[in-house]
This record gives C-alpha cells, sequence and structure tokens, in this order.
C-alpha cells in the first residue's frame, strides 16, 4: 500500500531535479504510516510482542524513505530537458458544461462555440445540452449528490437562489470587473447577499404575443386591440372552423408544463392595470382585489369559449410552439426570445409581433408603452461551480463565450445588446425583429413577471395553481384564496 502511494505521488516529489514533498505526499506518508501502526497495534497481547512490531515499523518507515530518496535520483539522472518542459506543462484542464437550448436564440452559434473555445485554450469540454425543464432536476440532483457540473447556464430571477444559497457558485463580480466586457448595469444587478454569481450571456426576455397574418387574411379576422375584439376573433375562427371543417386555434396555448398559462394569467393582469403586481407585491392590494378576480374570470372565459386548441392540458411549451409553426393557430402569447426561432422556420411575412390585446372594456392607447420582463432581477446567464477543480479556467471560457455570442447575437440578427458596447445592427431586420424593438423602446415601463420574483417553492406552488384554473380543477374563488399563500414576496 506504501509503495502504491509513494508512485501515486511520483511526479509531486520531484520537480526541475530537485525534491520536494507537496502536501498531497506528506498526507499520503501520514496516512500510510497511521495503518501501519494500525496494523501493528490490533490483537496485540503482550508488551514483547509490542516490541518487536514497534521494531518493525521504524524498518518500515526508514525503508519507505529510501524508496522516495531512490526515486528522486532516478528522476534527477534521467530527466531530460523535453522531460522537464512536460512537468512545467500544467495539467490538461477538463471542464463539464451544462445548459439548455430551447429555441431561444438564433443560428447554432450557443451549441459549436464551445467546441471552438475548447480548442482556442487548449482545453476539454465535455457539453450537455437540456430542455430548461430537465436541467432544473439535473441540477438539484447534482447538488444533492454533490457533483455539479464546472459550468451551468441557469434562468433568471429566483430560480438560481437554492443554489446559489447552497454555496455552489462562486462570486464572479471581480471577474466582470477585470473583463473587458461592459456590461449594461440591468445584467450584472448583485444578489441579495452583494455578489455576482452569473456571468449573464443570455438576453432578458419579455412577454409579447406573434400572429399569424397568413390566417389572419385566410379567414378575414381583424387583429384584436380590446378584450371584445379577441373574442369576437375566438367567436370568427371558432365559426370558421364548423364551415370548413378545420381545426385551427384562436389562442395557441400548451399547459402542459403549466408556465404558458400562468404567464398568460399575468398578461391579462398587466393589460388591465400594469401598476397591480406592484400593488401586490408592496402590500397595499391583496390578491383577492377585484382586478386579480376579474383576469381569472377572463381565463376562464377564454376556456369556455374554446379559444385554445383542443386538448391544451397536454400540449408542452416546444409543441405549442411547433403547432403555431406550422400554422394551428393565429395567436400565440409567449416571450420574445424565440422570435428568431420562428423566423427561421416560417416564411418571410407570415407572422408579426405585438402586445397581447387591453384587456380593459376600452382600448387605452398608453396600454401599449407597458411591458413585461421575464426574470427582472437576476439575468440569465452562467455560473462556476464552487466545486470546479479548475474556477479560473472555468470563468476565463464564459466570459469569451458571452462576448461572442452577444456580438453575434447584436451584429447578425439585430439582438437586443447586453453590454454598452458599440455594435452595428443588420439594416435589413425583418418586421417581427423592428416591431419588437419598437416595444422596447417606446416602453415606459417594466413589470416583473410574478413567477420570477418568487420564492421557488412559492412560485411552483403558484404555477401550479394557475394550472388548475386552466384545467377547471378550481373555481374562481379557490384559486383567489388559495393563490394568496403562495403570493408571498420578500419585502
Amino acid at each position: 500500500m506504501c509503495l502504491i502511494c509513494i508512485l501515486q505521488y511520483r511526479k509531486s516529489f520531484v520537480k526541475y531535479k530537485k525534491v520536494v514533498y507537496s502536501k498531497k505526499a506528506r498526507v499520503a506518508l501520514s496516512d500510510c504510516y497511521c495503518e501501519l501502526r494500525k496494523t501493528l497495534t490490533n490483537n496485540e497481547r503482550n508488551e514483547e510482542t509490542m516490541n518487536t512490531k514497534t521494531s518493525m515499523l521504524k524498518r518500515l518507515v526508514s525503508v519507505l524513505f529510501v524508496i522516495i530518496f531512490l526515486l528522486s535520483l532516478c528522476a534527477g539522472c534521467q530527466t531530460s530537458n523535453d522531460q522537464i518542459q512536460t512537468l512545467e506543462k500544467k495539467e490538461n484542464v477538463q471542464l463539464d458544461i451544462w445548459v439548455f437550448f430551447d429555441m431561444n436564440e438564433p443560428g447554432n452559434h450557443y451549441v459549436d462555440l464551445w467546441d471552438e473555445l475548447a480548442e482556442k485554450y487548449g482545453y476539454d469540454v465535455n457539453v450537455k445540452f437540456y430542455s430548461t425543464e430537465q436541467i432544473k432536476g439535473k441540477l438539484r440532483v447534482a447538488l444533492v449528490c454533490k457533483e455539479m457540473p464546472d459550468i451551468f447556464l441557469v434562468w433568471g430571477g429566483t430560480y438560481p437562489d437554492y443554489l446559489i444559497d447552497a454555496g455552489e457558485c462562486i462570486p464572479v463580480q471581480e471577474y466582470l470587473q477585470a473583463s473587458d466586457i461592459d456590461y449594461k448595469e440591468s445584467y450584472v444587478m448583485p444578489y441579495k447577499d452583494g455578489n455576482n454569481y452569473i456571468i449573464p450571456c443570455l438576453v432578458e426576455a419579455y412577454a409579447v404575443t406573434y400572429y399569424n397574418q397568413e390566417l389572419i387574411d385566410k379567414m378575414e379576422l381583424t387583429v384584436p386591440t380590446t378584450w371584445d375584439e379577441l373574442l369576437q376573433l375566438v367567436q370568427d375562427v371558432n365559426d370558421y372552423n364548423i364551415s370548413h371543417a378545420t381545426r385551427y386555434a384562436a389562442i395557441n396555448l400548451g399547459e402542459k408544463d403549466a408556465w404558458l398559462g400562468e404567464l398568460l394569467y399575468c398578461m391579462i393582469v398587466n393589460r388591465m392595470d400594469p401598476y397591480a403586481y406592484d400593488k401586490l407585491k408592496s402590500g397595499e392590494i391583496a390578491f383577492s382585489d377585484p382586478i386579480f378576480i376579474e383576469a381569472a374570470n377572463r381565463v376562464r372565459q377564454l376556456v369556455d369559449s374554446h379559444a385554445f386548441p383542443s386538448g391544451f392540458m397536454e400540449i408542452g411549451e416546444v409543441e405549442a410552439v411547433e403547432n403555431f409553426i406550422d400554422g394551428e393557430a393565429v395567436l400565440f402569447p409567449h416571450q420574445s426570445t424565440i422570435v428568431y426561432y420562428l423566423l427561421e422556420n416560417m416564411s418571410e411575412g407570415s407572422f408579426h409581433t405585438m402586445q397581447f390585446p387591453s384587456c380593459n372594456d376600452e382600448y387605452n392607447d398608453i396600454y401599449s408603452t407597458y411591458m413585461m420582463d421575464i426574470n427582472h432581477t437576476l439575468t440569465p446567464g452562467l455560473c462556476v461551480s464552487s466545486r470546479s477543480e479548475y474556477p479560473e479556467e472555468a470563468v476565463k471560457i464564459c466570459l469569451d463565450f458571452a462576448k461572442t455570442v452577444n456580438e453575434i447575437n447584436v451584429s447578425e440578427y439585430g439582438y437586443l445588446n447586453i453590454t454598452n458596447d458599440e455594435i452595428a445592427v443588420p439594416e435589413d431586420l425583418e418586421e417581427p425583429i423592428v416591431e419588437f424593438r419598437q416595444m422596447i423602446e417606446e416602453a415606459e415601463k417594466m413589470t416583473a413577471y410574478w413567477y420570477a420574483e418568487l420564492p421557488q417553492e412559492a412560485a411552483n406552488n403558484w404555477r401550479n395553481l394557475t394550472k388548475k384554473l386552466y384545467a377547471g380543477e378550481v373555481d374562481v374563488e379557490t384559486f383567489i384564496q388559495e393563490g394568496e399563500q403562495y403570493l408571498q414576496f420578500e419585502k
């Protein structure tokens, strides 16, 4: 056992032809000594046996140090200049990287860039791609098993709180300050303890609505701007289906994953009163306020009017996106980041970007300047594990990744710039991108997406409750009563 330990740490004993006893070597020798001592003292019967074995112990320890000395001499004699360079060369950096790639970015550079950067720095990277829901489960299991990847991508808001609170992410503010990336202030907001744990690489997402122009023309519909116009569109689509034996949906929704329905409820509230959420959060009003009751009633009104696809409770988000691409729905409330995926898979001019219709009785143009951002506080990005053997190298590749991705997103696709650096956008941006950028430029207020600011357990319970509202498992009164216990925000 002792000889194995010596051989295992041989490289750490020898450096530049000089014997250096590393910490690992000293620990190994100490362990070997303790093991021998334990072996010799077990089953002792008398003092004579003890003396004999102690003598054996001294001889064995002497042999150990002789072997170490001989090995270091051999290394000193045999080490050539090439071998010295090999010893000087740092051990090859190996990084495990977990990311999600759910149609949230244009092109494939989010996938391919890791390999390019690994080659640039001479690292070995093992990149695994998951859906948003998959990576949530993977990270929780890895946390429990203490097997976190070196680098992992997280959404913003309160999503990464449990990882940060568990000490699984290293602070990165000093790296951010020392880097050549001049992030916009909203992308580097610190955690509640004053530290930054995320290297931003994903642009903020916003709640928007897409509409299929081809279906609007085909059914001779009017793009709705008010609640009454929205209900009329639902009725017109249903009438068209009856007369043409088709199955188009007025509003595309996949509620299997729960979050799209919750997003729609929040959008309805925001289109009724963009300050309602702020009042709820501050305690000025309760969840039993009429506006939240009315929003729940409007959700049920859409369900009862057959506004959503048949079987929408069993349709996942990814399937819902594909259904919209396939021309199966007129409107699609979602987030802004999938616009590029839609552009890649739908014909030019086939869809547009807009705000969800005003949900008051009358149209109020000022509400078009109020939007919802999905993450609001902590923005999505890359975290480096505190368990990583190569934290410096991990941060280095993350910063390069973030900077390169932002430059590609802005210069090639007209994405929103997450930095203050001057990056020119293409002159020939497609219409949905122009429409979205105009919304952002004209925005007077950004309301937070509720889920992003709730503690994670409460957020998940709240999301599941909205799913029950859509499914009809709870009525509006029960929805309001149960919602009050989950909508408790940190002051």
